[in-house]
């Protein structure tokens, strides 16, 4: 309940005092608090400040994402705040937690230690082990119909006192605006941030979102490919196919993030990647190659491990260039992306990858900017779209 001449009767002005200047925090300072530790802290110190004996506090919100289903942060007293992470097909913890009835009920589960089963509640033996007196979950409910919550505990012997329960029933409607607030950036930043990538996303969320706005950048092209494909997922059912595409999207994109690249763009079985120069062009090139190297690495450990039915191979090309990076696409539907000469350079370079028999290939100007590698020379070639044969190399040793 929010603060309201009808509840004034039922809160000593003491109370009312503390909810006034913990609700006003709540909304004004908190916020605008980018990092959401701080948050916790802040409003844990707060509720201790005004008296209420908090040993633990946890939150869960829902989110978007593609590993998992929610997230949320848990403060104990002495230990500081850990990040929890709500992975997918969680449904029997949850139904087994104060959360589930707390939602059904759209109320608040409460309850003393000293009187109920360990067998009520999958969290009450933890609780036990831990040496708490009393819990509380109270549900929070978003705009969209998703479903989140708070809990707070304590290990005073006499549990929370009925002040501390008016506290905290009077800040229960300003907790839940600024967690609906707050995770609406969060739901904005992730699901940007899987669909077009880190960089991406911030370059929008500034307000880079006008068609054509493009920036003009120096960088290292990463361009992959699965080796034979299309023969491979003939003999596969749909859902097969999938299965084999994450396997192989998970031999192909942690090696790029790990060196600090940015994956813009998957192409049926394609990922196309940057590494930004700036001032360091050398170090741009290292980056792409120690990846592109780890990629062929990971793919060779994740074919011993397959039947030869589901094995693949990769193509890897590298090529250093300018690019254009920006919003590409018509009227209100755009796409955020690169384009260039040096792009369409690193998607034939894999082709002929392909053609040789290499797993990884590298212009002459990639090349060039990494002279003390060792590089193998492959022969000149025409490819296609290109104007000029270009001479590429494979690494050494990949």
């Amino acid at each position: 309940m929010s603060i309201q001449a009808s509840s004034l009767d039922d809160m000593d002005r003491d109370v009312l005092a503390k909810a006034l200047a913990i609700q006003n925090w709540l909304i004004g300072e908190a916020r605008f608090l980018e990092d959401p530790d701080d948050a916790v802290e802040g409003f844990v110190q707060r509720l201790i400040d005004a008296g209420v004996p908090l040993d633990r506090f946890t939150s869960a919100i829902p989110t978007l994402h593609a590993v998992r289903q929610g997230l949320g942060r848990k403060w104990a007293r002495g230990e500081g705040i850990k990040v929890l992470e709500f992975g997918w097909g969680n449904d029997e913890i949850y139904e087994a937690s104060p959360y589930a009835l707390a939602h059904r009920t759209r109320d608040w589960v409460q309850f003393r230690l000293a009187e109920i089963d360990d067998g009520a509640f999958g969290v009450v033996a933890e609780l036990r082990a831990g040496g708490y007196a009393h819990y509380i979950c109270m549900p929070v409910f978003f705009r969209d119909g998703a479903e989140g919550g708070l809990t707070f505990a304590t290990r005073h012997p006499e549990g929370f006192s009925a002040a501390d329960l008016a506290l905290l029933r009077a800040l229960e409607d300003s907790v839940a605006i600024v967690l609906d607030i707050n995770r609406v950036w969060i739901l904005l930043h992730e699901t940007l941030r899987t669909y077009v990538g880190e960089e991406p996303q911030a370059r929008i969320l500034s307000g880079q979102v006008r068609r054509g706005d493009v920036v003009p950048m120096r960088a290292a092209i990463v361009f992959a490919d699965m080796r034979g494909f299309t023969t491979l997922s003939s003999a596969l059912t749909v859902e097969e196919t999938v299965v084999l595409l994450n396997r192989y999207f998970d031999s192909v994109v942690p090696p790029i993030e790990e060196a600090g690249g940015e994956v813009l763009k998957y192409i049926g079985d394609g990922v196309l990647a940057i590494y930004g120069a700036g001032d360091d062009e050398r170090a741009a090139c290292a980056k792409a190659l120690a990846a592109a190297q780890a990629i062929v690495r990971r793919v060779a450990e994740d074919q011993a491990e397959v039947p030869a039915a589901l094995r693949f191979d990769i193509k890897v090309a590298l090529h250093f260039g300018e690019v254009a990076y920006g919003n590409i696409g018509s009227g209100a539907r755009l796409d955020y992306t690169v384009v260039g000469n040096g792009v369409n350079l690193a998607s034939r370079l894999a082709d002929l990858a392909g053609i040789l028999g290499h797993r990884l290939l590298v212009s002459s100007d990639f090349a060039g900017l990494l002279p003390d590698v060792g590089f193998a020379s492959c022969g000149e070639h025409q490819l296609r779209g290109v104007g000029k044969p270009q001479t590429v190399f494979e690494p050494v040793q990949v």
